[in-house]
C-alpha cells in the first residue's frame, strides 16, 4: 500500500472518530436563555461517574429564587428543589442531585421565578415555552477501567483505518493493480477489529457503565450498540460474499465477482460513515 494512501487513511479515522466525538450526546454544552430581564446560563451535566453526586450550577440574574427540577426516569414525576448562591457569586446558584447506582437516567431542568404585580414570572432553562420543550439528560454510570477503554478505542481506530485501507485496495482490485487473493486481508483485518472492539470490549463497557452487556436487536434497543452491529453485519456480509478467496478454496467458489466485491466494499464504508455520523449515546 503506497504511503499517500496510508497518510489518507489516518486522515479519515482521525476525522471519523474526531467527529463522533463532538457530536456525542454525553458531553457538557451551553445554554442559555433570557426572557423579561431574568437571564440563566448553564453549562449542562450529561453524566455522572462512580459515587459522586452530581452538582448542577447556572448563572442566574433578575432574581434570586431559582430552583432544580427533576426526575428519574422519562415518566417520572418531576421534583423541586431550592438552588442556593455559592458565597462570594450572588448571581450562580447550585444544587445537587441524589446519588444513583448506573444505568439510571435523570431529567433535569433550571426554573427561576420572580414575584410581580401580577403573580409569579417564571423563566426555565430549557424554555418550556419554546414548543420544543425536552429536559437535560443526565447518565448515571459506572466507572470503565482503563484496560478496557483503551483496547476499545484502539479497536475502533484501527478498524476505521482498515476499512479505509480496504476501500483502497478494491480500487486497485478494480484497476487490475491487485488481485482479489492480496485484498482480503484488509476486509479480513477490518472485521476482525470491530468484532474485538464492539462485542469483547464493547460489552465489558456496557457491564461496567451500566450493568448490562449487549443492548443491540434482538436483546435490546440502545442506538450505539444497534449501530455497532450494523456495522460489523454488512463487513460480516463482505467477506462472506469472496468466502472462496477468504478460506482458499479459490474464486470459482465466491458468490460475486471481483466487481460484486467492490460494489460490496463501497456500501460497507459508506455504511460505516453513516452510523458514525449518528450521535453516539443517541436516546429517543
Amino acid at each position: 500500500m503506497k504511503f499517500w494512501k496510508i497518510l489518507i487513511a489516518i486522515l479519515f479515522t482521525v476525522l471519523l472518530l474526531g467527529y463522533a466525538r463532538r457530536t456525542t450526546m454525553v458531553r457538557s454544552v451551553h445554554k442559555a436563555v433570557e426572557q423579561s430581564g431574568i437571564s440563566i446560563d448553564h453549562h449542562t451535566v450529561p453524566k455522572q461517574v462512580g459515587d459522586e453526586i452530581p452538582v448542577i450550577s447556572a448563572t442566574v440574574k433578575g432574581t434570586s429564587q431559582v430552583n432544580l427540577v427533576y426526575r428519574i426516569g422519562q415518566k417520572g414525576e418531576f421534583l423541586r428543589v431550592p438552588m442556593h448562591p455559592v458565597g462570594g457569586e450572588p448571581s450562580v446558584f447550585v444544587s445537587t442531585l441524589p446519588h444513583f447506582p448506573k444505568a439510571i437516567n435523570a431529567w433535569y431542568y433550571i426554573e427561576a421565578v420572580r414575584l410581580t404585580a401580577n403573580g409569579e414570572m417564571i423563566v426555565t432553562l430549557p424554555d418550556k415555552d419554546s414548543g420544543t420543550f425536552k429536559p437535560i439528560l443526565l447518565k448515571y454510570e459506572g466507572k470503565v477501567p482503563a484496560f478496557i477503554i483503551i483496547p476499545h478505542v484502539l479497536c475502533n481506530f484501527g478498524a476505521i483505518f482498515f476499512a479505509a485501507l480496504t476501500l483502497f485496495s478494491a480500487i486497485d482490485l478494480r484497476k487490475g493493480k491487485r488481485s482479489l487473493k492480496e485484498t482480503i486481508k484488509f476486509p479480513l483485518t477490518t472485521f476482525t477489529l470491530l468484532f474485538l472492539g464492539f462485542l469483547p470490549f464493547g460489552i465489558a463497557m456496557n457491564w461496567f457503565a451500566f450493568g448490562a452487556t449487549w443492548q443491540a436487536f434482538p436483546f435490546g434497543k440502545d442506538v450505539t450498540d444497534n449501530k455497532s452491529q450494523i456495522i460489523m453485519l454488512f463487513w460480516l456480509v463482505t467477506l462472506i460474499l469472496v468466502k472462496g478467496t477468504l478460506f482458499g478454496k479459490g474464486e470459482t467458489k465466491n458468490l460475486v465477482s471481483d466487481r460484486g466485491y467492490f460494489n460490496m466494499v463501497i456500501v460497507s464504508v459508506l455504511v460505516t460513515i453513516a452510523m458514525y455520523a449518528i450521535p453516539h449515546s443517541f436516546v429517543f
